[in-house]
């Protein structure tokens, strides 16, 4: 079980003795290791397992890893760490033990403790607008705060966030990661 309280699949013990691959140390001194990733995978038989750490649920290596037949399980385990399993199965139901959902735009949506998180990056415009959009327009009113994680600053998305009450609060710039905190007005 995981610390949400989900039950993990049934495959995962298959991975409990492989060594993740913990990209943090390369995310923080700025290469981006989603090449290492993709050649690390490739080498991956049917059945087998690869783990990876990360700094954040990294829904894009997730979604490109799931066109290429792996199902993936990942979980926090700490503030900055996440561990996701992926195993080389067809990808049967990949998004069934994931911790996020996949909107239309192939944008993932998740929840953590500061809030909802949605993660826009790798996807070509207008799809991160449209799926930031579409996420605040089906939110009720007690949602007030959306994490988003973009490549860049989308300039286009503020008029429209203010005609819906919603505002950029705060940015936070990181490596590969451009965090907007937005807040819903009154």
């Amino acid at each position: 079980m995981d610390l949400h309280g989900k039950e993990s699949p049934v495959w995962l013990v298959a991975g409990q003795d492989v060594a993740p691959f913990d990209v943090r140390p390369l995310i923080a001194a700025g290469t981006d290791p989603f090449s290492e990733l993709m050649a690390k995978a490739e080498s991956v038989a049917s059945g087998e397992v690869l783990v990876v750490d990360a700094p954040f649920n990294p829904s894009p290596l997730r979604r490109a890893l799931a066109a290429r037949g792996f199902s993936s399980w990942g979980r926090q385990l700490a503030e900055g760490h996440w561990r996701i399993h992926f195993r080389r199965d067809g990808a049967n139901g990949w998004q069934d033990g994931a911790e996020f959902q996949a909107t239309p735009e192939d944008a993932a949506v998740w929840r953590e403790a500061d809030g909802l998180h949605i993660d826009v990056r790798r996807l070509d415009a207008p799809r991160p607008m449209l799926a930031i959009l579409r996420l605040i327009d089906g939110l009720g009113p007690a949602e007030r705060v959306v994490t988003v994680h973009h490549e860049r600053m989308p300039h286009f998305l503020l008029p429209e966030l203010a005609e819906r009450n919603w505002r950029l609060a705060h940015c936070v710039e990181s490596t590969f990661d451009l965090r907007l905190r937005l807040e819903r007005e009154g």
